[in-house]
């Protein structure tokens, strides 16, 4: 009888370690895969902060006139260069957005009003090799504070 109780006491043993075993691995696949989401969802946010931050910002200078709802934004390729010292030409393209570029040659200006654009800058050398770079523009709107009003009440004279 001792033999039987010892051996079903083994068996319950061996099963609550069993389940214990397949708790613990089932908690810890639980949490590696929220460790793996939060890990991409960083990495996704890493991503899209680093697309914000690789924008140039500009914002509409307060000038107390309301009709002031564009700024005139300068866009200069002449940093670049053929590493055969060959001549190049400079060719622009507004990816996105609503404006008309104003090409001249190595240096093109846009008017923004506030908003996202995307310019591309190809340049292209006489052999016709070519090489682009794009470059996101954000305009933001004019600041303006709300003007503060200040109610005095008194007696007159």
């Amino acid at each position: 009888m001792e033999r039987i109780a010892t051996i079903l006491l083994l068996a319950a043993a061996a099963v609550g370690l069993g389940y214990g075993y397949m708790d613990a691995v089932e908690r810890q696949a639980a949490q590696d895969a929220a460790d793996s989401a939060a890990q991409e969802l960083a990495a996704a946010e890493a991503a899209a902060q680093a697309v914000e931050d690789a924008k140039a910002k500009f914002v509409i200078p307060h000038d107390s006139d309301e009709n002031t709802t564009a700024i005139v934004v300068a866009l200069d390729g002449s940093g670049s260069s053929d590493a055969d010292g060959d001549a190049i030409t400079y060719s622009w393209t507004l990816l996105s957005g609503d404006a008309e570029l104003i090409d001249s040659s190595n240096i093109a200006t846009f008017t923004a009003e506030p908003g996202e654009y995307t310019i591309q800058l190809t340049v292209t050398d006489v052999y016709g090799s070519s090489s682009s770079e794009e470059k996101t523009v954000a305009v933001a709107t004019e600041p303006n504070n709300a003007p503060e009003a200040v109610l005095e009440v008194y007696q007159e004279d």
